[in-house]
C-alpha cells in the first residue's frame, strides 16, 4: 500500500513525539520518586541521629525505660505517623522494645544483624510498599543495641500516580495539540509536492506546456524551478528532435533510392516510397532471397523485379529487442544496367558491322593474287572499294554520334527556308523513288523559315525519305509534307510499306539496330541511320515521332521549334 509523504510526516512525527514524552516522562518520574525517597531518608536519619540514638547510647538502660524513650518518641515525633514499626534489639538481637508493642522475643531480620555488625541499613521495599532503615546503637566503639524501622511510602507512591495521571493527560493533550501542528507543517509541505507531482505527471503524459505554479523560495521552490526549466528544454529537445525526425522522413520518402528497415523479428520498421515502388509490396520474397543463405555473409546484392534492377547495400543495427536489425539500400541501377547492356550490344554490332566487310576485303585481296583476268579484277576491285566506302560510312557515322553524345556544339545555326528545303529533298530523292516505280509526293506550305544547321537538317529528311524508298515495296507510295503549327513545325513522311511491328517500335532509334536484320545488311544499311536522325532532331529542341501499323504504312513527324533555343 502506498502512503502518502503527508501521511508518513504525521506518523514519524508522532513517533518522535511519543518518543520523547516516553523517555521525558521516565526520567522525571524517575526522578521524583528518588526525590521522596531521598526525602524520607533525610527526614528518618534526623529523627533517629537527632534523638532516638542519642537517648539509646547508654547501655544502663533498662528495658522498661528503653520502651518508654521508644512511647514517647514516637508521641513526640513530626513523622511518627509515617513508621508502621518500630523495634529495639539488644546486641544478640533480642527484642527489648518496639513500636507498636509486640510480645516476641526475636525479630528475623537481616537488616538487624548487618546493624548489630556495625553497619547502617536503608532499603526499600517496593512490594511492601515501605522503606526499611537499621542503625547500630554505639557506647564507645562497642555495638550495644540495634534500631530497626519500617517507614510506610504509600503517600509517596500515591504522589507519583498522581504525577503519572497529570503527565498522562498533558501529553494527550501536547500529543493531539503536536499532531494538529504536525499535520499543517505536513499539509504545508505536501500540497507543493503534491501540486508538483500532478504537474510532473502531466509532464510526463506529453504535456509540456502545463504551467509549474510553486513560488516558494525553500528546497521545494527550487526543485519547481528546475522542473520548469527542464520542461523548456525537454521542450526545446523534443522539438529539435521532432524537426530532426520530419527531415529526415522527408529526405527517406523523396529520395530516390529504397529505404528498407526491418528489426531482428523481420517486422518492417521503415519503407520509403522508392522502395514500395520498387518492390511492388512484395517485402517478404525480396527478405527471402537477400536472408538466403548464399547471400546472407554478403552485404551487396543485385536483385531483379518486374522490369527493375537493383543494387542493395545493407547496414546493421541495434533494434529495440537488443537483436540485429537491418537496412537494406535499394539503388536503381536499371538504366545503368540497360547501358551496360547496350554497351556490350553496341560493341558486339560494331565488330560485327566492321568484320563483314573487312572478311569481304581480305577474301576478294586473296582471290586477287590468283586472277589473271582483268575484267574479273576490275569485278572484285569494286567490291573491295564498295565494301571500304561502306566501312568509311560506318565509322564516320560513329564519329558523328560520338561528337553528338558529348554535347559538342557542332551545328551551324542560321535562318533555312524549310520549305524549299523539303522540296529540293524531295525532287532529290524522286531518281531513287523512279527506280522502283514509287510516287514520292510532297506537300509543303510556302516561306515557312526557321533557325537550324541547313546541312543536317538536309540529312534528316534525306535518311527519312530513303528509308521509305528503300522499305517500301515497288509501286508504293510516299508522301512528304509540312506545315506550320504555332512555335513549331512539322515534317512528315508517310509511306504504305509493310509497316513495322509494335514490339519494335520503342527500338528503332536504337543505334545498329534493324527491325529486318538480313534485308538492312543487304540494302548496305549500318542500323545507324535513324539514330544520327534522332540526336539531330534533339540537337535542335525538337523530337521525332513515329507511327506505323504492319501491312499498312508508317508515319515519321520530325517537330521542330521555329526560334532555336538550344
Amino acid at each position: 500500500m502506498t502512503r502518502s509523504i503527508e501521511s508518513r510526516l504525521i506518523l514519524v512525527f508522532g513517533l518522535l513525539i511519543l518518543m520523547v514524552m516516553f523517555i521525558s516522562s521516565f526520567f522525571i518520574i524517575d526522578r521524583t520518586k528518588n526525590y521522596f525517597y531521598e526525602d524520607v531518608q533525610k527526614k528518618i536519619e534526623f529523627m533517629v541521629s537527632s534523638s532516638l540514638i542519642r537517648l539509646l547510647e547508654d547501655k544502663n538502660l533498662t528495658q522498661e525505660r528503653i520502651q518508654t524513650i521508644v512511647d514517647q518518641s514516637m508521641k513526640e515525633s513530626q513523622y511518627g505517623f509515617m513508621i508502621q514499626k518500630l523495634i529495639v534489639t539488644d546486641s544478640r538481637g533480642k527484642v527489648v522494645a518496639s513500636f507498636p508493642r509486640m510480645d516476641i522475643s526475636f525479630f528475623p531480620s537481616d537488616e538487624i544483624l548487618t546493624s548489630l555488625a556495625g553497619y547502617k541499613v536503608v532499603k526499600r521495599e517496593v512490594e511492601d510498599q515501605a522503606m526499611v532503615f537499621a542503625f547500630p546503637i554505639k557506647s564507645g566503639r562497642s555495638v550495644e543495641r540495634a534500631l530497626y524501622l519500617e517507614v510506610s511510602v504509600q503517600n509517596i507512591l500515591a504522589t507519583v500516580t498522581d504525577i503519572k495521571n497529570i503527565l498522562l493527560m498533558a501529553y494527550i493533550v501536547a500529543m493531539l495539540f503536536s499532531l494538529f501542528i504536525g499535520l499543517l507543517f505536513a499539509k504545508t509541505l505536501s500540497n507543493p509536492l503534491r501540486k508538483l507531482t500532478k504537474q510532473a505527471l502531466e509532464m510526463a503524459e506529453g504535456n509540456l506546456d502545463v504551467k509549474i505554479e510553486v513560488s516558494s523560495q525553500d528546497e521545494i521552490g527550487k526543485l519547481a524551478s528546475a522542473f520548469r526549466t527542464m520542461a523548456t528544454n525537454v521542450k526545446k529537445y523534443i522539438s529539435e528532435l521532432e524537426f530532426e525526425k520530419q527531415k529526415l522522413e522527408r529526405i527517406l520518402q523523396n529520395m530516390s533510392d529504397g529505404v528498407l528497415a526491418v528489426n531482428s523479428k523481420n517486422e518492417i520498421i521503415h519503407i520509403n516510397e522508392s522502395a514500395k515502388k520498387f518492390l511492388k509490396g512484395d517485402v517478404k520474397k525480396f527478405l527471402e532471397y537477400i536472408q538466403n543463405e548464399e547471400n546472407r555473409s554478403v552485404t551487396q546484392h543485385i536483385y531483379e523485379v518486374d522490369g527493375w534492377t537493383l543494387e542493395v547495400s545493407t547496414a546493421a543495427f541495434i533494434d529495440s529487442y537488443h537483436g540485429n536489425g537491418t537496412i537494406f539500400i535499394l539503388h536503381d541501377i536499371t538504366q545503368q544496367a540497360k547501358l551496360d547492356q547496350m554497351r556490350k550490344q553496341f560493341v558486339a554490332d560494331v565488330s560485327h558491322e566492321l568484320r563483314t566487310p573487312i572478311t569481304t576485303i581480305k577474301t576478294y585481296s586473296e582471290t586477287l593474287l590468283d586472277v589473271d583476268d582483268e575484267t574479273v579484277k576490275r569485278e572484285f576491285l569494286s567490291v573491295i572499294i564498295k565494301e571500304c566506302d561502306r566501312m568509311t560510312r560506318l565509322i564516320t557515322d560513329l564519329l558523328y554520334l560520338s561528337r553528338l553524345d558529348s554535347g559538342e556544339n557542332i551545328l551551324k545555326i542560321e535562318e533555312v527556308n524549310v520549305s524549299e528545303l523539303v522540296r529540293f529533298v524531295c525532287e532529290k530523292m524522286r531518281i531513287h523513288a523512279k527506280k522502283k516505280n514509287q510516287k514520292l509526293l510532297c506537300s509543303a506550305e510556302e516561306n515557312v523559315v526557321i533557325e537550324a544547321d541547313r546541312d543536317r537538317l538536309e540529312q534528316v529528311l534525306i535518311n527519312l525519305i530513303n528509308n521509305a524508298v528503300v522499305y517500301v515495296q515497288e509501286g508504293g507510295q510516299i508522301e512528304v509534307g509540312l506545315k506550320k503549327d504555332g512555335s513549331y513545325v512539322k515534317i512528315t513522311v508517310d509511306d504504305n510499306g509493310p509497316g513495322i511491328p509494335e514490339d519494335d517500335l520503342p527500338r528503332i532509334f536504337e543505334r545498329f539496330y534493324r527491325v529486318d536484320k538480313a534485308r538492312s545488311r543487304s540494302l548496305g544499311g549500318s542500323g545507324l541511320g535513324l539514330s544520327i536522325a534522332d540526336e539531330i532532331v534533339k540537337a535542335h529542341g525538337g523530337k521525332i515521332q513515329v507511327e506505323s501499323r504492319v501491312g499498312v504504312g508508317t508515319k515519321f513527324t520530325v517537330i521542330l521549334p521555329v526560334k532555336n533555343t538550344v
